[in-house]
């Protein structure tokens, strides 16, 4: 599954959470947008019921018929406005927009409703035609008593078009000052994800450069809040870390010192012994006595990877630079391999070509660089394999290719099989068998960056191992500079 980071979640969350917002206000707007108009008709409908009423009270009062037809000839300039009449309680025409109503008596549904309502206001549908109309009914009053009805009918379909007329550029408005509101949320959204993931990022980076034993490394505290905290719970881990790593490396450097003296004393007594110095010895004692040394020898060289190990941490690594050639290099480790090679019929074949030029390199670390890969290698590699080591010149560097027809090396394990201690579980084969101390490829890795240099595996279980080892060419000019000083 791919790995989604924070960053990208902060935004997508706040992108999406300020489109809902904003289509939520959007829609609220719009429909509030709406209802107000729908209010705004309904309001003006009453008023103009209500003006009729005393237009047409004036006019019944004091028998003046054209400031009643004037009233209604001026309503009639409404476009939603189907009908505007006043008639008495039994239903006869006294004044209507359509002149040809005048004197006629009504008997629709509509009017019998109002004719016979005591109500002070009226609303009510009714069909007309193929059109819906809101009726809106007053009772015209003088002194309590009634002397006609106002009555205003609208179409319902025509108001349903003016809203929807009004609600277009309301609409556009809408989408306009959401799509302005969109972009600036997102935007702060973008902002706000980079201002909160980036020391989320700083405690990540430190924490890997931590991790990979970079103990040295302080994350920079910026803030007092709980990501403050963090940084600087970090930094006190990290600092312990590092007085532990400092107490491991003075506990490694001693105990190695104090070993190496009794040992050597106890090799200098076998082989004391091995010659008959101390009188002659039978064969089962002399089996014996070489079983002690091997295991002296075996454990001398262990104490010595130790020495190196915590050189290279402390950066105390002693080296002395000189031109090495690695073709007599390589023929060298072809004498020093070739009893393993024909035990195990392993086959081991060199390609270095005769123009190559020398290294700058400690000659014993390069030799012991050639020696942990090379061991590696036939430690892992079955009867019949083939070991090939090959050579050639990339700009500054030359570049050492060291490839076997091993077992490999699992995908998991070629990030930490440089580590300390750390030991490939092959699981086939004679791998199987194969012990070590998970020093050998640390003392390489330690060795090949002090001089500059660079290594990497590349591995698959069954289709064995190729170890790359770039080292930088002995530079005849600055070898000149560095005698002449």
């Amino acid at each position: 599954m791919k790995r989604i980071s924070l960053r990208t979640k902060l935004i997508v969350h706040s992108t999406l959470l300020v489109l809902g917002a904003v289509v939520g206000v959007g829609v609220s707007l719009y429909l509030a947008e709406r209802l107000y108009l729908l209010k705004r008709f309904e309001h003006t409908q009453l008023e103009n019921v209500q003006s009729l009423v005393q237009i047409a009270r004036e006019a019944i009062t004091t028998r003046n018929q054209q400031l009643l037809e004037s009233y209604l000839s001026l309503l009639r300039r409404s476009r939603a406005l189907t009908y505007a009449m006043v008639h008495t309680g039994d239903g006869t025409v006294i004044a209507h927009t359509n002149d040809r109503q005048n004197g006629a008596r009504l008997a629709d549904p509509m009017t019998a409703k109002a004719v016979a309502t005591q109500e002070k206001l009226l609303r009510q549908e009714g069909k007309i035609a193929d059109d819906i109309v809101v009726d809106l009914t007053l009772p015209i009053l003088k002194d309590q008593r009634r002397l006609a009805l106002a009555r205003v009918g609208y179409s319902k379909n025509f108001m349903a078009q003016l809203v929807d007329q009004a609600l277009e550029a309301a609409r556009e408005r809408v989408i306009l000052a959401a799509a302005v509101a969109l972009a600036v949320g997102v935007f702060i959204a973008i902002l706000l994800s980079f201002l909160l993931s980036r020391p989320i990022r700083h405690l990540r980076d430190g924490a890997h450069r931590i991790g990979d034993g970079n103990l040295d490394h302080r994350i920079r505290i910026t803030s007092r809040d709980e990501l403050g905290e963090l940084a600087g719970e970090f930094n006190t881990m990290a600092a312990k870390l590092q007085e532990l790593d400092q107490l491991k490396q003075d506990f490694v450097s001693n105990v190695t010192h104090e070993l190496r003296s009794p040992l050597t004393s106890l090799r200098g007594y076998v082989e004391f012994l091995l010659r008959g110095s101390a009188g002659p010895l039978n064969e089962e004692q002399k089996e014996y006595l070489i079983v002690v040394k091997n295991n002296a020898l075996r454990l001398a060289r262990f104490i010595d990877n130790l020495l190196d190990v915590a050189k290279i941490e402390a950066g105390k690594l002693e080296l002395h630079r000189e031109p090495v050639s690695i073709a007599d290099l390589a023929k060298e480790m072809q004498i020093v391999f070739r009893p393993m090679g024909q035990e195990k019929k392993v086959a081991f074949s060199t390609d270095i070509p005769a123009d190559l030029p020398p290294v700058l390199a400690d000659p014993d670390k390069l030799s012991e660089v050639f020696t942990n890969l090379l061991s590696n290698a036939y430690k892992f590699t079955e009867e019949s394999g083939r070991i090939e080591l090959t050579a050639t010149r990339e700009n500054e560097f030359v570049h050492l290719v060291f490839n076997d027809t091993g077992t490999g090396i699992p995908p998991e394990a070629l990030e930490t099989v440089f580590n300390k201690f750390e030991q490939v579980k092959p699981t086939r084969g004679l791998a199987r068998k194969t012990k070590g101390t998970g020093l050998g490829l640390s003392i390489v890795k330690g060795f090949v960056e002090a001089h500059g240099g660079r290594v990497w595996m590349e591995s698959a279980p069954g289709r064995g191992t190729t170890a790359h080892v770039l080292w930088p060419v002995a530079d005849p000019a600055a070898l000149s500079e560095e005698e002449i000083a």
